[in-house]
């Protein structure tokens, strides 16, 4: 009970569950294209095989169908721009999970994530930050709504998005079929035809068909997903586990046709955010212009709101960060940790703090 008191006091900053609000509105948009060009053909579900997945749900006229998927649409904007945020969302959850409960036809994993996702960006209250709902009270001289709430729906979130990995993974740890990687083979060899025509060399296309290949990326593969949906969890492997998560996501787009997943996942991965803002301070001094710059770059660039900006004197350091333990960085160890904490340079820039976080979860290792 008292692991569950703490869960449920927990407080902390709504700042990167709008970050994944705002993303996740497109998203949402590249989900219903197909349903709104059909309606926009005239062409509805019932004129295809359909069954419900609940009996009494009722069946929609056509008008009401195409008038239902233009509302989520609206609401899917409106969530983004974040104008009437939370009726927004709710809507969007609503029409994204009642047309998936429409028809078993509708049914796609990625689907299921999606409005997952939707429902956690609909439980908090992420219109606080960055939306025109807070610029318009701001505009008004009204008070600004706090923007530190109750994380449960978050720690919810986290929870099954967790529990995708880990049951992506552990399925695939139980079939020999996908462990040996017999089914990654399979789909390689099903679409050499798309392989042939590229500039790839023949004897590069004749390794990426072979089986043996498969034998290593199949227990590879496996053990992504299982350390992905476990180092999330922990603060010394998070790091790595965001970073393995965007090139796994990345390689699943390239070499799959999985719909919006790729990107919904991608997006998500912005709740393992430390809850928190401006616990780092970073101090800029050199020359006048060139601080500009780098204030103008750090500030366009942190979406998460992870740093305090101070500007210093030409005397002091070109860089400076303050971490939020207290550490001192300069130079290029100050330069590496805000490229590292910047969404569009994190790819290539976490990787260099990996070497450091596993050295320190060896030494915990070892001293346990």
């Amino acid at each position: 009970m008292s692991r569950l008191d703490w869960a449920l006091e927990q407080v902390g900053s709504v700042r990167a569950v709008a970050v994944l609000r705002i993303a996740i509105g497109p998203i949402t948009l590249l989900h219903l294209r197909p349903f709104l060009r059909d309606a926009r053909a005239g062409v509805s579900y019932t004129d295809h095989f359909w069954e419900p997945f609940i009996s009494w749900l009722p069946e929609l006229s056509d008008r009401l169908w195409f008038g239902l998927l233009w509302l989520g649409a609206a609401a899917a904007v409106l969530m983004t721009v974040g104008l009437c945020t939370r009726v927004a969302s709710a809507v969007t959850f609503a029409v994204v999970a009642f047309n998936l409960l429409l028809s078993q036809t509708h049914f796609h994993h990625n689907t299921v994530f999606l409005a997952i996702v939707l429902f956690g960006v609909a439980l908090l209250p992420s219109g606080r930050e960055l939306s025109i709902d807070a610029w318009l009270r701001r505009r008004m001289r009204r008070p600004a709504l706090p923007t530190v709430v109750p994380l449960w729906p978050l720690w919810l979130l986290r929870g099954q998005i967790g529990l995708v990995y880990l049951a992506s993974g552990g399925s695939k740890l139980i079939d020999p079929d996908w462990f040996g990687g017999l089914v990654l083979w399979d789909r390689m060899v099903r679409n050499q035809h798309v392989l042939d025509p590229t500039p790839l060399p023949a004897w590069s296309i004749d390794v990426l068909t072979s089986r043996w290949l498969f034998f290593i990326l199949g227990p590879v593969i496996v053990g992504t997903e299982l350390f992905i949906g476990l180092g999330l969890w922990f603060a010394r492997t998070r790091l790595a586990a965001i970073w393995m998560a965007i090139l796994f996501h990345i390689a699943i787009e390239i070499s799959a046709h999985v719909q919006v997943f790729s990107y919904a996942a991608i997006a998500a991965l912005a709740i393992w955010v430390t809850p928190t803002t401006r616990d780092r301070t970073v101090v800029v001094g050199g020359e006048s212009g060139t601080a500009r710059a780098v204030v103008a770059l750090v500030r366009a660039g942190d979406w998460f709101a992870r740093f305090r900006i101070e500007t210093a004197g030409p005397a002091a350091p070109a860089l400076t960060v303050v971490d939020r333990d207290g550490t001192v960085l300069h130079g290029w160890g100050a330069t590496r940790i805000v490229l590292s904490r910047l969404p569009l340079t994190f790819p290539f820039f976490a990787p260099l703090l990996l070497p450091s976080r596993l050295r320190r979860v060896g030494h915990a290792g070892a001293a346990t």
